[in-house]
């Protein structure tokens, strides 16, 4: 039936801080080098591969997230999907937000989440107001790469 525990008695504490450590802090530190390395890339070759490394990132936490526990459980699950999905927007964002940071002389700007919201509330306002085939897909690999990371935590 089910390959993970969903009791919230059998959450480990020690399992918990491990996976909001490998699952948040480096899963948010590897979209931030991620999307430079994809900002520097585009500046001089005009080819995003923001995708294929949120891919290649997601994969990567998901299975350092599960080497830290034994048993799976449903909160680990969604806490590191929810991180995932974050690590994915700011692959996605760094590369204008980081444009932005330049023209302002202020890179406190990339640390501002702020703007992370206004760039999530962005795209979903893009969804829905218009066609756009390349925000279509940009959404589509944002939940597929989430879904291949989580997937790889159970």
């Amino acid at each position: 039936m089910n390959n993970y525990d969903t009791k919230l008695r059998d959450i480990n504490f020690k399992d918990l801080i491990f996976v909001i450590l490998y699952g948040g802090i480096i899963s948010i530190l590897l979209g931030v080098a991620l999307g430079l390395v994809d900002y520097y890339i585009r500046k001089y070759t005009s080819l995003s591969f923001s995708m294929i490394f949120f891919f290649i990132a997601a994969q990567y936490i998901g299975r350092t997230v599960r080497k830290q526990y034994e048993i799976p459980h449903i909160v680990y699950i969604v806490i590191t999907a929810m991180f995932l999905a974050l690590q994915g927007l700011i692959i996605l964002l760094i590369p204008s937000i980081y444009n932005l940071a330049i023209n302002y002389s202020d890179l406190s700007i990339l640390y501002n989440l702020r703007i992370y919201g206004i760039g999530l509330i962005q795209i979903f306002k893009s969804l829905f107001t218009g066609f756009n085939l390349w925000v279509y897909l940009e959404v589509l690999f944002l939940i597929v790469g989430t879904y291949v990371g989580t997937k790889e935590t159970y």
